[in-house]
This record gives structure tokens, sequence and C-alpha cells, in this order.
């Protein structure tokens, strides 16, 4: 199976970088403490870290692309004052998007107890607390580049040998979950044919998914052909127009074709292609949309597909596509 390499760092490249970065939020949150004129407060532990955290190289940058929701638990604390006990408080917070576009972060704080005579302890909370918290977050993108990024390139044939680059890891080829309702898309293939170009011959395979989205087929046909949509979720510019015999170029040029027919609402075809695959080779994509009560089916056949890429291009249509477009649209 192809590693869709990368070559020159210039295609759209992207690591799943969320298992690091909870623990990253858990050890570095845990324990963020301040302390003023007798009050103190600190998270006491992080409860729950649910989101998207992914490294990306495209045209040789390494950018991050994340947006996760935090919460977290607090304690404080004011010093005993002449014959009266410490006054303590506990409570969470919910930080709900944590993003690599915005640093406007949103506390949603809560208490255990939510009496008058403990609201200045709170408050120490909001002012004091959160600003230490927020100086963790800002810092969170360097580190995510620095220590998950040094794998994401590829050596190229001027690369130093000792240089520490490395080769991207091989695709998962298990259809992924929807990660709303936990539907899988379904795949398959059929029989095996062959392909010639001017320098190779090669035999290809056919691919057949079927997909469930909450949309409209008017919403999903849109959503693969208009230019401002497709940005949306492929997170580039995209080269596309809803026009029949137009080029198309997503993903900064990794992946090509032209479009053949369009059914508004009912069809697409196009051909379809990889950089990396065998040059002047194209694959045939047909997209065909069936409304149902509150959802629509999207069954794609795809003919022509190089046979050592069949499993990695059933895994990028799952990863690249249908849940990159329910993680953005819903």
């Amino acid at each position: 199976m192809t590693d869709w390499r990368n070559v020159g760092n210039w295609h759209w490249k992207e690591k799943n970088c969320f298992d690091w970065a909870k623990q990253y939020f858990e050890n570095t949150l845990t324990g963020t403490e301040v302390s003023e004129n007798g009050y103190s407060a600190r998270v006491t532990s992080v409860d729950g870290v649910s989101g998207d955290v992914d490294l990306n190289i495209r045209k040789g940058k390494l950018i991050a692309i994340y947006d996760v929701e935090l919460k977290l638990s607090w304690s404080a604390t004011k010093d005993a004052d002449g014959n009266k006990d410490a006054d303590t408080l506990t409570g969470s917070v919910t930080i709900p998007e944590v993003a690599h576009d915005t640093d406007d972060y949103v506390y949603d704080i809560s208490s255990t107890n939510a009496s008058a005579d403990k609201l200045h302890l709170k408050d120490f909370v909001r002012q004091k607390l959160t600003p230490e918290i927020t100086r963790k977050l800002e810092a969170f993108t360097d580190v995510l580049k620095k220590e998950n990024g040094s794998d994401m390139y590829i050596a190229g044939k001027d690369d130093n040998a000792g240089s520490g680059a490395g080769t991207p890891a091989s695709t998962d080829p298990r259809p992924a979950k929807d990660p709303k309702d936990g539907k899988q898309a379904t795949s398959g293939s059929s029989d095996v044919s062959v392909a010639k170009t001017a320098n190779a011959t090669f035999n290809t395979v056919s691919i057949n998914q079927t997909v469930e989205l909450m949309c409209s087929a008017e919403d999903i046909f849109a959503t693969l052909t208009d230019p401002q949509l497709v940005s949306v979720w492929t997170r580039a510019p995209a080269e596309i127009q809803p026009k029949e015999n137009t080029q198309f170029k997503l993903f900064g040029g990794h992946i090509e074709g032209k479009i053949i027919k369009l059914v508004p609402g009912k069809l697409i075809e196009q051909t379809w292609r990889v950089a990396t695959w065998p040059a002047g080779h194209f694959s045939n994509a047909k997209f065909e949309f069936d409304q149902l009560s509150s959802s629509t089916r999207v069954s794609l056949k795809q003919t022509g597909v190089p046979f050592n890429e069949e499993d990695a291009t059933k895994a990028n249509w799952d990863r690249y596509y249908w849940n990159s477009i329910k993680g953005s649209f819903g």
C-alpha cells in the first residue's frame, strides 16, 4: 500500500496528533496555580479533552489545525482570617473552543456552592487563574509543531541523510466511523482490470463506497462542487467550479481531475487522480445521491484505481472526504 509520498513536501499531508495533545493538556494544565493576597487557586485535574488536532504540510509549510474542548476541575482557598477557618471552594471550568485560529478563549466556570459568600473565590478563579491557563494554551501551537513535526517532512535527494526527516506513516485502511452517529461508510472493490500509460502497464481495481450524510442531496452536491464549500472541508483553497468540462485541483494539487457530468442533486461524474499515480493516468469517479427522509445516501463508484493504491484510496475517501465533510458541516 502506498504511503502517498509528498515529494518536496508540497502537497497536503496530515498527521493526527489528538492522542499526543490529550496527554499534553493533562500534563501541562493539571497543577496550574496562582496565589495573591491570601487567595490561591489551582487546576486539580483535566477531566475531558475532545475534538481534533492535526498537523499538515502544504507547499512546504507546517500548519497546525485544531479545535478542541477542554473540561477542568479547580479548587480555590482564602487563608484563615483571625478565628475563621480557611474559606474553600471547588468547581469546574469548560473551555468550549481551543482552536488554531483564535486566542480569545471563553471560560464557562461553575462551582459546587453558589452562595453569595463564596463568590469572591469564584471571582478569583476567573480573574487570576484563567489568565495562567491562557498563557499555557497560547504556547500549544509551537510545542505541537516542535514535538510532532519532525516526521512530517520527506527527505529529498538533496537532503542530508542525518537530518532526521522521516517518511509518513501508512494510512489506516479501516473504514472511519461517523463521529456523530457511529455509522461506518461501507466500501468494496470489484474485478481487477489492466491500464496502460505511455510508460507503464499496471492492474487497476474498482472501488464502491456508500455513506449516509445528514443533509439534503442538493447540499452535498454543492459541498462537493462549490469552491467556497470545498475549501472548508479540504482546509485549503479549492480550484473547482460546478461546470461540466472544467478542471479541478484539491489539496494543493495533490488531487486533480476534470468534471465530466453534473446533474444537480443527483450525480457528479469526474476523472480523478492522485499526483503520485502513474503519469497521465486518471480514474473515473461517479457520485450518485439518493435523497432519504432526513438524510442523503451517497454512492461512490470509482474505476481505474491502481491496484497497489486500493487500500490507501479507500481509507482516504473516508478520512479526507466523508469524515472531513461531517466534521466541517455536521
